[in-house]
């Protein structure tokens, strides 16, 4: 059976779950302590950089969660990851505006809201300004998207809205106020409505 070498405190590991769930994929879990399990001389056979998430798909070993969904997707034939070119190119530009753009600021805010206290360092002062100023400058370009379309691609979801929407789970425990952003939150509450998050935080 696949298994994911993961953490409910990485967006990106929570991502390839979301995946696996939105999929319907048996599979097992494995929890990644930070501190103690990254770092052994096991995993970095599976992760050489000792980071998380990465799968086991029966000795076929992967990392770098985007690679891992669209694997996911592609073998099992869903158009959760379009086969179609236009709307694949579609489903990939988003995920990598997302990933530049909104992950990178939310990773900064991130460091200095939870992580930097979580691992006693000190926090980055100019970094944290820099991820607010980039939230403010690409956040209205997602908005305006969602108010355009139901999902970031289009007319159905697709592995752009679970790369976003992974990305945004930063924001509640960076206690970041998404409100002046109405379409993005619409959006994200009726994805949390939705089997695959539910399964996953169960």
């Amino acid at each position: 059976m696949l298994k994911i070498y993961g953490n409910k405190g990485s967006g990106s590991a929570n991502k390839v779950e979301y995946t696996l769930h939105l999929l319907n994929m048996p599979h097992d879990y494995k929890d990644m302590d930070f501190k103690k399990d990254l770092k052994t001389s096991e995993y970095l056979k599976i992760h050489p950089a000792g980071k998380i998430p990465a799968i086991d798909d029966d000795g076929f070993l992967l990392f770098e969660s985007n690679a891992i969904c669209r694997y996911l997707c592609d073998k099992t034939g869903s158009t959760v990851y379009p086969k179609d070119l236009k709307k694949r190119a579609l489903v990939d530009q988003w995920t990598d505006f997302t990933n530049l753009h909104v992950a990178t600021a939310m990773g900064k805010i991130a460091v200095y809201k939870v992580f930097a206290p979580m691992m006693g360092m000190i926090p980055d002062e100019t970094s944290y300004q820099e991820g607010l100023k980039l939230m403010e400058r690409f956040m209205p370009i997602i908005d305006a998207q969602l108010e355009k379309n139901p999902y970031l691609a289009g007319v159905e979801l697709t592995l752009a809205d679970i790369n976003l929407f992974a990305a945004l789970e930063y924001t509640d425990k960076s206690s970041y106020d998404l409100s002046a952003w109405s379409h993005v939150q619409n959006w994200r509450k009726k994805l949390m409505e939705m089997d695959f998050y539910k399964k996953s935080h169960a």
